[in-house]
């Protein structure tokens, strides 16, 4: 699937930001597309490895699992990524002190979005998707969270669109010019 979204984000001339989950990156044929995308000018960065909420918030291995997933990504692409995307967002998950301290100790930062497009659960419902983004869109930057799903590539091309049409320009992250954009307000992320 994900080169099927490098082929759109291509056609359109859009450079994105993919947060990727560890167990995928395992794959040889996956490898392949992450290459793929951070030769094209996407960034890279981490989903945790499990995306298990339990594991990750409950039993204390954000950090852990965020740290070899980045570490996989640097093994696949040569890119030190440091961005970081917490299955399910920030809050409430780093919702303690002491988490978001490891956070910053391991020099991870995290984003969560300003827009979500509820593409998870709109199988078969591109319109919607489409529709959520636009409602939800106030802001002169959004982050847009989006699933590799196939509603979600199906809306693509129209969200781009949108976006255009309505003067945003589209970015990848940059280390360099990171701001906050987590649910916990905590400005060191």
């Amino acid at each position: 699937m994900t080169g099927k979204f490098l082929d759109v984000l291509k056609e359109q001339n859009v450079a994105s930001t993919f947060f990727m989950q560890g167990s995928n990156l395992q794959n040889t044929g996956f490898q392949e597309n992450v290459k793929r995308a951070v030769k094209e000018g996407h960034y890279i960065g981490a989903h945790s490895m499990t995306h298990n909420s339990d594991k990750l918030y409950k039993k204390g291995q954000f950090v852990p699992e965020m740290k070899e997933t980045l570490d996989l990504i640097h093994n696949i692409t040569g890119t030190t990524p440091k961005l970081v995307r917490p299955p399910y967002g920030s809050a409430p998950g780093l919702k303690g002190e002491e988490i978001r301290n490891q956070i910053v100790e391991a020099a991870i930062k995290v984003w969560d979005w300003t827009v979500d497009s509820n593409d998870w659960k709109l199988k078969d419902n591109p319109t919607q998707i489409i529709e959520n983004v636009k409602k939800q869109t106030t802001e002169e930057v959004e982050v847009v969270l989006m699933h590799e799903k196939a509603q979600t590539l199906q809306a693509l091309p129209e969200i781009i669109k949108f976006y255009k049409e309505n003067g945003y320009e589209f970015g990848v992250y940059n280390d360099a010019d990171h701001f906050r954009l987590n649910f916990q307000k905590d400005q060191r992320l």
